[in-house]
């Protein structure tokens, strides 16, 4: 019992990062209702992934450092407030620019409940086990990547988009809250004391700060280019989409073994994060050679299973390094002024990517250069100095 009441935070993170993060999986569902509703172009709608971007990298900034200086319980119960009112906002927004409005605000509530707030409140309450809280936070997307399409399609199917979209609000508004309120302390949360990570001076002036902002922008945006790249490029190679989605599906459920694999070694290893981090990029670019030269569903299959897993393993890594580098009392801060680092190749990635599509018909120069993108983020995560010993 004792040992459930221990992780219960990590646990309510991957609540938090679930239905928060997670819930940008749902916007394809509304983008067709909306163009209808409001006689528009899918393409204006599509502009709406870019703020996705835009404002996480513009608001994490700010954020983070009042994970560090305010009661980590009340920014998640804010942000909840602000992003399920938003929802609420939108079902009943009359024109379009209202309802763009609505949408900014609601990835600002986000960006407070989401990765920085939570990460920042991992490494905070589990010195020594940051790797298994981490990686148990982050398996909430995951999930929701599993539940919350087939829940939100049932809902469509028989609900107005506006009473559809107010209704999930409603109900998410209310389980989020009971999750904060019920798994996470209250105050601020306690630094540890062991002061066996590095403390003082300026960030910035830190190569660590830097090589594990530029390792992470190009390992995760990477990884964000190559699946939206993922079903056009298997149409390309004569699958069908039936058999496009089962490979997605093989993909994420390795995720999900990924996330457990870095929670069982991490901690395990945690004096040789950079070395875990170059690994798992390592498989990345192993996974990318297999689908390269992948001919049938069988070969296909295996390159997306090291694909899945390589890129849900290192989708804790980002905190996880931070944590070996820089005091836990400074990690709100550090992790949100990394986040505009990851500005310009998400911008660029994915036009840059399409384009290349557009004009040679094949995604295999996409993946090609995903790969150098890979091998160079592997590169800076080699270039990290040893972290300090872990008493």
């Amino acid at each position: 019992m004792q040992t459930l009441k221990t992780w219960m935070p990590a646990v309510a993170g991957m609540f938090f990062l679930g239905l928060g993060a997670g819930l940008i999986g749902i916007y394809g569902f509304f983008v067709e209702p909306l163009s209808r509703e409001f006689g528009v172009g899918v393409a204006v709608l599509n502009l709406g992934p870019v703020a996705l971007l835009l404002i996480p990298g513009i608001a994490s900034p700010l954020i983070g450092p009042l994970v560090d200086r305010l009661p980590i319980r009340r920014i998640i119960l804010a942000g909840i407030c602000i992003a399920m009112g938003s929802l609420l906002a939108i079902s009943r927004a009359p024109t379009l620019p209202l309802a763009a409005l609505g949408f900014g605000l609601f990835v600002v509530g986000a960006v407070m409940y989401g990765p920085v707030v939570v990460n920042g409140l991992m490494v905070k309450l589990y010195p020594g086990r940051e790797a298994r809280a981490l990686s148990i936070a982050a398996i909430g997307i995951s999930f929701a990547t599993v539940t919350l399409p087939p829940a939100t399609g049932a809902l469509l199917a028989v609900l107005d988009w506006r009473e559809a979209l107010a209704g999930l609000a409603a109900v998410l508004l209310v389980i989020l809250w009971v999750v904060a309120l019920a798994a996470v302390p209250a105050g601020v949360v306690g630094v540890p004391a062991d002061g066996h990570v590095r403390a003082g001076g300026t960030i910035y002036r830190q190569p660590a700060f830097w090589l594990i902002g530029l390792c992470m922008a190009l390992g995760l945006n990477a990884a964000i280019v190559a699946a939206i790249s993922y079903p056009v490029h298997f149409a390309s190679e004569g699958f069908s989409v039936a058999q496009a989605g089962m490979f997605l599906s093989f993909a994420g459920a390795s995720g999900f073994v990924g996330k457990v694999g870095v929670a069982w070694l991490g901690d395990a290893i945690r004096n040789r994060a950079r070395w875990l981090a170059a690994g798992i990029l390592a498989l990345q670019v192993l996974g990318f050679l297999l689908l390269l030269v992948a001919e049938g569903a069988f070969a296909a299959i295996i390159a997306m299973c090291v694909l899945g897993f390589s890129s849900g393993a290192f989708l804790p890594i980002h905190p996880f390094l931070n944590s070996r580098y820089f005091d836990a009392a400074h990690i709100g801060q550090v992790t949100g002024a990394q986040m505009p680092m990851f500005l310009p190749f998400g911008l660029v990635g994915a036009p840059l990517a399409g384009y290349v599509y557009d004009r040679t018909g094949s995604y295999e120069l996409v993946l090609i250069g995903l790969i150098a993108a890979i091998c160079t983020a592997a590169l800076l995560a080699l270039r990290l100095p040893a972290p300090p010993a872990a008493p």
